[in-house]
């Protein structure tokens, strides 16, 4: 009997180790590191009275946030990304404030985050072919995201995720042979996904 007994104990600490290990859950409380990866193309056709360049845009965004997760269901942090346009034309780094939230107490959750901030163009333009293009005035950035977020360890995850990017530029130039012809507002509107890592303390 004592034999069964003790065989009913060790099983029982083995099963709630395993269940433990089942529930792995990323530490809520305190602060974060997030970096990702997103990849985008700009869905907005009409950036322009005579925009040749823009209505095609793809870029690679990374993107760096640092906050404070002060419950679970909510985190606030600051960060910037920086949108890698192959043409040079929209090149810029939005800078931003979050909101980060997770809904599920487990080690696979749903998330969103929102972000809302203020784009620096970074002085670059695109060739002439013929006409060439460049931020001259940044402008508003507003950032939302939707994924699932898997916890390796209690300091360590991973998500995926899908994104929205609303990019303004209040004024592009746009010049031939150095020469300005015109300077339009240029709004993209950026939908991509990405992989996303987290680092808590």
């Amino acid at each position: 009997m004592k034999k069964i007994f003790m065989v009913a104990v060790a099983l029982l600490c083995l099963s709630g180790t395993a269940v433990a290990q089942r529930h792995i859950e990323f530490r809520w409380h305190g602060i974060y590191l997030v970096g990702d990866v997103t990849y985008g193309m700009n869905v907005n056709r009409a950036v322009g009275e005579g925009c040749m360049v823009g209505d095609t845009l793809s870029a690679i965004m990374p993107t760096f946030t640092a906050g404070y997760q002060f419950r679970k269901e909510a985190g606030v942090g600051l960060g910037f990304s920086y949108v890698a346009d192959p043409t040079g034309a929209y090149t810029q780094m939005p800078l931003f404030v979050e909101l980060r939230s997770h809904y599920l107490r487990s080690r696979l959750t749903p998330y969103t985050v929102m972000q809302v901030g203020y784009t620096l163009p970074l002085g670059l333009s695109s060739q002439p072919n013929p006409i060439s293009n460049k931020i001259e005035e940044g402008g508003l950035y507003v950032g939302f995201e939707v994924g699932g977020r898997y916890a390796i360890s209690r300091s360590t995850a991973i998500a995926v995720h899908a994104s929205y990017r609303l990019l303004q530029s209040n004024s592009v130039i746009r010049s031939m042979e150095g020469v300005s012809l015109l300077a339009d507002p240029v709004v993209l509107h950026v939908v991509g996904g990405g992989v996303s890592f987290y680092f808590g303390n």
